[in-house]
């Protein structure tokens, strides 16, 4: 007997809806085709790990990962029977004798799988949606081109500049001399053309321009690909960018960045920490430039001393301009995934991308009644501090706190955010020297955009009312009218400082005008606080 495990079709499963889109949720459910007992279906070619019976399929309409069908050569007619539902109970699907062709080889056409490799790409927004406006240059050294892949990268608004350019969240432009004339703009496909050919043409490409500068280093697009460069460490990858000159040919030079943080004796950056992976020459037409390669091992590198980590770590990828040399350059769609092949096409509609590169940063805060906020990411805002460990820090403290801490110092002076014994020269040095930072006191207070005031600043009374007393009350004046009938009377008013009295005989009315006022009135407390709920307020690490 020979039980084997064969996927029937290769590489996913895809179930659409009535309307045709995408059955999110759509629920798998198989039993056996002889009994209609149910039958699991498994994740692995060996049949040791179970899917879930039945089997969700995730919001874009795939399977979460490839589906083993068991088989057995001694029953031949024993496949599955199945069944697929959507994800509000209305059936889309069933079939028996599945896979068809039981041989206990790789039936059903799915052939003999050896491995499974998901097909993600690792570059977010290779289109470059809200990018910033076309830039006439010279560009500045450090520009960010388009929001992208922003979780623990080093805070972006003055960001740590290693030795090939800055670091941070999100598509940039580096560069390390500032005086070549050179733009960015990013023109339009016209709505007729086509012209990378068996893939998906977006929108808009990049083009960059520059003339000839000598004794440029770096000239690069950076893309942040993941925070902590073990992650991807001696993995086989494949990286891909859709390319053209305007005229001459040139070489452009793909290149990936190691960062090991900026900790106290961290592996420092060399050209050992950023290696080559390919060059291509590019032509006039828009060409495919595939290279697989395999991530450089860290193994023999360091984060840096045992607390006095930042835990800002990364991978980048670049691709670097000709040096020393005009040029014309035209790209979009850099990809970058997992083994040694990528998909004949690939495409992520704006939603997908902004459900990635659109999540909150750190330093973005928001309102909420829950408090389970020490497992989400976020910290409660209480007028506490935070810092690196063994620095006192009262609400949290550890190296991955480091981008936060960093943003706030920053972008916040240190009369609404206070350092520990007062600020350092870098919040790098502050936060490796075990000072702690204040977060702005928030709590009891109305919160107010920004606009002519300090960042982080409080202002107005501390408390929910006022007491008004004489030196409160301006001097003022009132107009009456008195009728008095063949009398002689005095009268008097109060200013606050001075007492005037007047006499008058009348027959008739009179009307009296601008009388001070004189004597004091009494003190009285006036409520300043409008009606006000209160909600927990978190700041994201």
């Amino acid at each position: 007997m020979a039980t084997t495990y064969v996927q029937a079709f290769n590489p996913i499963w895809y179930i659409p809806d009535v309307d045709g889109r995408a059955a999110g949720g759509a629920q798998l459910f198989t039993y056996d085709s002889l009994t209609r007992a149910p039958r699991v279906v498994y994740q692995d070619p060996a049949g040791t790990i179970a899917w879930p019976n039945p089997l969700i399929f995730m919001l874009n309409g795939t399977a979460p990962g490839p589906i083993y069908w068991q088989q057995d050569s001694t029953k031949p007619n024993d496949n599955y029977y199945f069944e697929i539902y959507n994800a509000l109970g209305l059936l889309l699907e069933s079939g028996n004798n599945f896979p068809v062709g039981n041989t206990g080889g790789g039936g059903g056409g799915g052939g003999t799988i050896t491995e499974y490799i998901p097909v993600v790409n690792y570059i977010t927004n290779n289109q470059f949606i809200d990018h910033i406006a076309d830039q006439a240059g010279p560009l500045p050294i450090n520009v960010v081109i388009a929001p992208s892949n922003h979780k623990g990268f080093t805070p972006a608004v003055v960001p740590v500049i290693g030795t090939y350019g800055a670091l941070g969240p999100d598509i940039r432009f580096v560069k390390n001399i500032a005086t070549a004339t050179d733009s960015v703009t990013f023109p339009d496909f016209d709505l007729s053309d086509a012209p990378l050919t068996l893939d998906v043409t977006p929108v808009s490409y990049i083009r960059y321009v520059s003339d000839s500068v000598i004794g440029e280093q770096y000239k690069s697009f950076q893309f942040p690909i993941t925070q902590k460069v073990k992650n991807l460490s001696n993995t086989k990858m494949t990286f891909g960018v859709w390319a053209k000159v305007a005229a001459a040919p040139v070489d452009i030079n793909i290149f990936t960045r190691q960062y090991y943080g900026s900790g106290t004796a961290a592996t420092p950056e060399s050209g050992a920490t950023r290696f080559k992976i390919d060059t291509h020459t590019l032509t006039t037409s828009w060409t495919w430039y595939p290279t697989s390669f395999t991530v450089q091992s860290v193994a023999a590198n360091s984060l840096g001393t045992p607390g006095l980590q930042t835990d800002d770590d990364a991978l980048y990828i670049q691709i670097d301009m000709p040096l020393d040399a005009a040029c014309d350059v035209w790209f979009t769609k850099p990809v970058l995934v997992l083994g040694a092949g990528v998909p004949d096409a690939e495409f992520d509609s704006y939603d997908m991308i902004d459900s990635i590169d659109q999540t909150p940063r750190c330093g973005d805060t928001k309102l909420c009644y829950s408090d389970a906020w020490s497992v989400s990411g976020w910290l409660y805002m209480n007028n506490g501090t935070i810092g690196n460990i063994g620095s006192g820090a009262t609400q949290r403290a550890g190296k991955e706190v480091y981008q936060l801490y960093k943003t706030l110092w920053d972008n916040i002076a240190d009369e609404q955010a206070p350092v520990s014994t007062g600020r350092g020269a870098t919040a790098t040095a502050d936060f490796l020297a075990g000072k702690t930072i204040r977060f702005p006191v928030t709590l009891g207070q109305a919160l107010a955009s920004f606009g002519g005031a300090v960042i982080g600043q409080t202002s107005g009374a501390a408390s929910s009312s006022v007491t008004l007393a004489a030196a409160n009350i301006p001097a003022h004046t009132h107009t009456t009218s008195i009728l008095s009938i063949g009398s002689t009377f005095g009268f008097g008013f109060a200013n606050g400082t001075s007492h005037v009295s007047s006499s008058i005989l009348s027959n008739g009315g009179q009307s009296l005008s601008n009388v001070p006022l004189t004597d004091p009135p009494t003190a009285f407390v006036v409520p300043t606080l409008p009606p006000t709920t209160y909600l927990y307020m978190l700041i994201k690490l």
